[in-house]
């Protein structure tokens, strides 16, 4: 019986196999292809956005995450010039908004220590190398693309303190997210590292009212991260 079955196998192959027909509701099939189609493959392949040899200039503003007694909200303006597609010299400009932190008024009314009277940052004029990592392209819907790119920062700043002034170092990432091929939305953390007055330095009358040199003070490292958010236009 056993040799019967392995001959019908290997010398039957035409023996009829049973087999069951599935089919599908036709609204149950899938309509449209998974890979995404583009009305102009080119702009998908091309780069469209060209910046050797251009300047752009940008206006925004944004914020400091870890100022506890000063107001964190700072303008900025900038101005980048592409030496090629991935390099290129930054200048930015920041101010920062006069104040105190809400966090620094309740320390004023409540325990009689107002931070305003401290050297701390009123603006700064900061040079940095601009390298792009990285350019590419998102699909928004099948038939627009925008255009990208990431960048790095590292420079110097000079930074004006009132009173007194340093110099700092400023390190950050950030992207360019293109609208058009004039106009970007350029976003960017960054960090201010420089040594500054210690508003809590001991043995210094920190009342209202009061006035004080920057020699006051004793000094300390600052680590300010910063938030940035501004419209750049391409010449």
């Amino acid at each position: 019986m056993k040799k019967l079955f392995i001959f019908l196998i290997l010398f039957c192959p035409t023996l009829p196999a049973l087999a069951e027909q599935i089919e599908f509701p036709t609204n149950e099939l899938a309509k449209e292809s998974v890979l995404p189609v583009f009305e102009n493959t080119r702009a998908v392949l091309n780069r469209n956005i060209v910046t050797k040899g251009k300047i752009d200039f940008g206006l925004g503003a944004g914020m400091e995450l870890n100022e506890p007694y000063y107001a964190d909200m700072i303008y900025q303006a900038e101005a980048t010039y592409h030496f090629t597609e991935t390099s290129g010299f930054n200048v930015q400009g920041i101010f920062w908004q006069n104040g105190l932190s809400s966090y620094g008024k309740q320390l004023a009314s409540e325990q009689n220590f107002d931070a305003s009277s401290a050297p701390h940052s009123k603006w700064t004029i900061i040079g940095n190398y601009q390298f792009v990592a990285y350019y590419g392209k998102i699909s928004i819907t099948k038939h627009t693309v925008m255009n990208l790119n990431l960048y790095g920062l590292a420079g110097l700043g000079y930074i004006n303190m009132g009173s007194t002034s340093t110099i700092g170092l400023n390190l950050g990432i950030g992207q360019n997210f293109f609208l058009t091929k004039k106009l970007a939305l350029r976003v960017d953390i960054r960090m201010l590292i420089f040594r500054g007055a210690n508003a809590a330095s001991k043995g210094v009358n920190m009342a209202p009212g009061q006035t004080h040199n920057a020699s006051d003070f004793d000094q300390r490292m600052y680590f300010n991260n910063q938030l940035g958010l501004s419209l750049a236009y391409l010449l």
